[in-house]
């Protein structure tokens, strides 16, 4: 039987266009939200009765909606964001389709009251979900725009019977609120759950309210655990806090990424913070971050998706490689100052520590990408450590200088670099006792004693410092052995058989595009058919490894970010074994002379706060924490 075809009815067609757009009360809650930042609102009240089921209400201090546009605003496909085909290249809106309200009214009942600034008093609109509008009413009311949503999906019971409880719906509107508040500091929020205040933040005017809007958001812990970062290069802009690997969780729920201020779900971002922290985080566990991203917005496509959660960069490649490599380097920075004086530390007795504390550290760069020290919050310059390979970092030589101890470790690092000799002996002070008054002291400070052969206990300017020596010499070694690898990565050693494999043809694409970066790398690869390659020769770590399953990896994270990582995370695994062997052993019994020599060690080593599977490699116990301890001034 043929079917006759029908325009269908505009009610119908918006319950339909409803289906892209509103899932469940969160996602009325977030098209609200967008509208209302849009509209240039500083304050926003969220209302919100039994999950958001019975009703949503959103009211802002924005521009305002006039009389005669307010049937307009709820018509689909209308809108003030965009006039023409080229204003979808450049959207700087977050709301943009001109569909939100029409779909929302559509599946719901419907109420929007709003006064426009040149106007004297407000007009209001209502509607019972079936597109029946009637002309706007004057009431009374403030500059803005209040939406109230009632009784959804009253009349689309197959979607209504969908929706979870009220405890988990407005769980989901809870977190959308957090993160909205986290995008926009300079806007005030109030979130109201059946007429209980659940969340509040003011705008912030200063320094002392962004961090307690973070402490309000993210946590104290996160605030005093993390570090600022700020870069700039080209046309991208980076910034926001990065937690220390030492501040890890076992979900990914403290990770948010911003894109000119839209919350986005992007797996190559997520991906390239994921391989940023890949040498410091403790397996099976996830960094904390809030990362703002500021980019042209025609170099980013946010008309990808109806809900407006995904985009899509110009140049997905580039942003992936400047992410990842600005966040490894915030994380990697040696813990010493070029004036050894460090903030005041935080020892947490539950496993974590604060080795910077809060919004006092941050780190900036130049178009480069290359990390240097903000001095209006930050004063020290850390050290780099040396390129040449170091040997017998516990065979030192207990010898004097005159001076600071920083400028002569600085001074002898310098000399060694230019005449290619490795840093076997450091000319300094080598304890406490050789420590000056008026000289910088260094921030892990000098070995006091050393407990059950396996820790060692420090002095510094804070208070006492306890360090896990193999774990420290493990990361030192580590270090050092990637620093060889990367003075020897292109040698390669030709398989004694060539290995076959087989592939898809989008495998076997991908590798064409990128055969240059395979050899690069070290692999020598050659087509034997439309659907096989032959694996001729290796790099020399890899000889003994699962050689298919390495290149299937990395042609799989070629697909994804344009480049791949997986031939240093091999590598990387066999150099971390060798120097988990090649590191002082427990229950060795260090001088003193040795114990400080491997404290100067750590602080010019990256990323020597954690061992090489991801603990922390040293904690600090403050002189308050320890007076605490004895309930001394209680």
């Amino acid at each position: 039987m043929r079917q006759i075809i029908e325009q269908l009815p505009s009610y119908l067609a918006d319950q339909i266009a409803a289906g892209e757009v509103v899932e469940r009360p969160a996602s009325v809650v977030k098209e609200l939200l967008e509208n209302a930042l849009d509209s240039g609102a500083t304050q926003i009240e969220v209302l919100v009765e039994e999950g958001g089921e019975k009703s949503i209400t959103i009211q802002d201090n924005g521009l305002g909606i006039p009389q005669a546009e307010l049937l307009l605003a709820v018509s689909r496909h209308a809108t003030s964001k965009i006039k023409t085909g080229a204003d979808l290249a450049s959207v700087a809106t977050l709301g943009f389709r001109g569909e939100a309200l029409a779909s929302i009214s559509s599946v719901s009942r419907f109420e929007i009251v709003s006064r426009h600034e040149s106007e004297a008093a407000g007009w209001k609109l209502s509607a019972e979900g079936e597109g029946r509008w009637g002309e706007p009413q004057p009431t009374a009311g403030k500059i803005g725009t209040r939406v109230t949503v009632s009784d959804l999906f009253f009349n689309t019971p197959a979607r209504k019977k969908f929706l979870r409880t009220a405890k988990t719906e407005f769980s989901q509107i809870d977190q959308l609120v957090k993160r909205v508040m986290l995008s926009r500091p300079e806007v005030g929020f109030k979130l109201v759950h059946n007429h209980k205040v659940v969340r509040q933040v003011f705008a912030v005017t200063d320094e002392a309210s962004l961090q307690k809007r973070l402490s309000q958001l993210m946590g104290a812990s996160f605030v005093q655990q993390s570090l600022a970062i700020a870069f700039e290069t080209q046309d991208i802009k980076l910034s926001g806090w990065v937690g220390l690997p030492t501040f890890n969780r076992s979900q990914t729920d403290m990770q948010y990424i911003f894109v000119n201020g839209r919350i986005v779900r992007d797996r190559l971002l997520s991906y390239a913070v994921k391989q940023a922290y890949a040498d410091v985080m403790y397996h099976g566990r996830h960094p904390a971050y809030l990362i703002f991203i500021e980019m042209p917005h025609d170099l980013v496509d946010v008309n990808v998706h109806p809900a407006k959660y995904e985009v899509r960069f110009a140049n997905g490649r580039w942003v992936y490689d400047f992410l990842r490599r600005s966040v490894r380097e915030a994380v990697a920075k040696p813990v010493v100052s070029e004036t050894g004086t460090g903030a005041p530390l935080e020892s947490v007795f539950s496993g974590g520590m604060n080795h910077t504390p809060g919004l006092g550290a941050s780190y900036t760069s130049s178009a480069s990408g290359v990390f240097q020290p903000n001095q209006s919050s930050q004063e020290s310059i850390s050290f780099q450590a040396p390129v040449e390979p170091l040997q017998g970092v516990l065979n030192r030589e207990n010898t004097q200088a005159s001076g600071s101890y920083n400028s002569a470790l600085a001074e002898i690092i310098q000399q060694r670099r230019q005449v290619g000799e490795s840093v076997n002996t450091l000319s300094v002070a080598e304890s406490s006792a050789d420590y000056q008054t008026g000289q910088a002291m260094p921030m892990l400070g000098f070995a006091k004693a050393q407990l059950h052969g396996v820790f060692i206990l420090a002095e510094n300017e804070h208070g006492l410092v306890l360090v896990d020596m193999h774990a420290a010499h493990e990361r030192v070694v580590y270090e050092r052995f990637k620093s060889q690898w990367q003075q020897d990565r292109l040698i390669s050693q030709p398989l004694l058989v060539p290995m076959a494999m087989t592939f898809e043809q989008s495998q076997i694409a991908i590798w064409e595009e990128y055969q240059t970066l395979f050899e690069k790398l070290g692999f020598e690869l050659e087509s034997i058919g439309p659907e096989q390659l032959k694996v001729t020769a290796v790099p020399v770590l890899l000889a003994k490894s699962d050689i298919p399953g390495l290149v299937n990896d990395m042609i799989a994270d070629l697909a994804v970010a344009g480049q791949t990582q997986q031939v240093e995370e091999r590598i990387n695994e066999i150099l971390s074994t060798m120097a988990c062997h090649g590191s002082v052993r427990a229950n060795r019994q260090l001088t003193i002379a040795e114990m400080n020599a491997l404290l100067r060690e750590m602080e010019i080593t990256e990323r020597s706060d954690q061992c090489n599977h991801g603990r922390p490699t040293w904690v600090q116990l403050s002189l308050d924490q320890l007076d605490s301890l004895f309930m001394r001034g209680q």
